[in-house]
């Protein structure tokens, strides 16, 4: 299939300065808004709890959402999905035991030891970053695993289950205790008699504690640099100096953009946007460098044109490509941006969003630097115009 099929040459560059205001103008707002109002991460990047319940009987989410702030997760999320009376809960918490709670559980634990009151007899003593297991040492080799959980239930801890399991050598008397973790116990709450009033089925928890996901964040950002980073070392080898400045623009114009586009839509920044940033990234550096191979071909043929009327010939020669790559990654992805759940759906926007702006971005960001870094610094104007190409110069060829 081809576009093109009279080989006519658009004027790209004659309108390019419109379309460089509307980069310029998107990429200002979007950063804009990366400071304010900031994205909305997820919980992969801000720790907390996420977990989806589907109830037995009609819910409202306002019921959800109130039961949640009756048991202390004021700043809960609660989501439908498209499953009757399913739900996707996201709470700041990742653990159900505080930092007060657990030193209150460990110093009742110690002075509940038969026969060795206080501290002594306490050895060591980990609470899970989830909070869904308690690691104890107890020095008394009488204690069997049920009385190891009952001892740490009457410390105030909720343990899951009537025993302990025994860890590491037998002399060494070190217990891990099952709690109940804070998806297990907002779960409960939830279809307790006081609840929403409907028994439910909770179909998957995750946690991430706020320290990994301040790790993570800094990571993904790491990743989306380093990327950017070695592409440009790349682009400059590949090609030169009057090429590269302008592919760079263009990721850096790609990623804002994308970014921005989240921000106002206030979907959830998450592992998967990130994955998707860096796949959009690869996207548009290949059709950059596609681009920037055709205008390097031409430059060679007619050493005579101007570099503006060489874009214009090899981005047109490139016209039929751009379009239909673009428009084949585009459908692809629509059908789970309108029919997919969760993190599949924000992926499949981020891509849409990512592959249109870096199917512009070839020809109205890394080309006019381009252009205009060759007339500034190269000086390879042509002297005559009436050496640019026209239509009958084109070869005929498809592409």
């Amino acid at each position: 299939m081809e576009f093109n099929r009279s080989h006519r040459i658009y004027d790209f560059m004659g309108i390019r300065k419109y379309w460089i205001a509307l980069s310029i103008t998107l990429s200002v707002l979007s950063t804009i808004l990366l400071f304010k109002p900031g994205p909305k991460y997820g919980i992969d990047f801000m720790g907390g709890t996420e977990l989806t319940v589907q109830f037995g009987g009609n819910v409202d989410s306002g019921r959800v959402r109130a039961v949640l702030d009756r048991m202390g997760h004021d700043h809960s999320e609660v989501v439908p999905t498209q499953r009757p009376n399913e739900f996707i809960i996201r709470v700041e918490k990742s653990s159900p035991i505080s930092p007060v709670r657990r030193e209150q559980i460990r110093h009742s634990l110690a002075d509940r030891l038969p026969n060795t009151p206080g501290a002594g007899s306490l050895g060591d003593f980990r609470l899970s970053p989830g909070g869904d297991h308690l690691v104890v040492q107890l020095n008394d080799s009488t204690l069997s695993a049920t009385q190891v959980a009952e001892l740490v239930r009457g410390a105030g801890a909720n343990v899951r289950g009537e025993a302990a399991l025994q860890m590491g050598a037998l002399d060494d008397h070190r217990w891990q205790v099952p709690l109940v973790g804070i998806g297990d116990e907002i779960f409960r709450g939830l279809v307790a008699p006081d609840g929403v009033g409907a028994d439910g089925q909770l179909s998957a928890s995750v946690w991430v504690s706020p320290k990994a996901g301040a790790e993570l964040r800094y990571a993904a950002l790491r990743a989306v640099l380093y990327s950017i980073v070695f592409i440009m070392i790349y682009v400059a080898f590949r090609f030169d100096l009057r090429f590269a400045p302008g592919g760079i623009l263009a990721l850096f114009h790609d990623s804002v953009v994308t970014l921005g586009f989240f921000v106002v839509t206030r979907k959830e920044v998450t592992i998967s946007t990130v994955a998707a940033i860096l796949t959009v990234v690869g996207y548009s550096m290949n059709d950059t460098i596609i681009v920037y191979d055709r205008i390097r071909e031409n430059l060679a043929k007619r050493r005579n044109s101007r570099m503006l009327d060489i874009i214009n010939l090899s981005v047109s020669e490139m016209l039929s490509r751009t379009i239909l790559t673009s428009l084949t990654v585009v459908l692809s992805v629509s059908a789970f941006a309108f029919i997919g759940t969760g993190v599949i759906r924000d992926f499949a926007w981020a891509m849409i969003v990512g592959v249109l702006a870096g199917t512009y971005s070839s020809i109205y960001v890394a080309a006019p630097l381009t252009e205009w870094i060759d007339s500034r610094f190269f000086h390879t104007e042509a002297a005559d115009p009436k050496a640019a190409p026209t239509a009958a110069d084109l070869p005929a060829r498809s592409v």
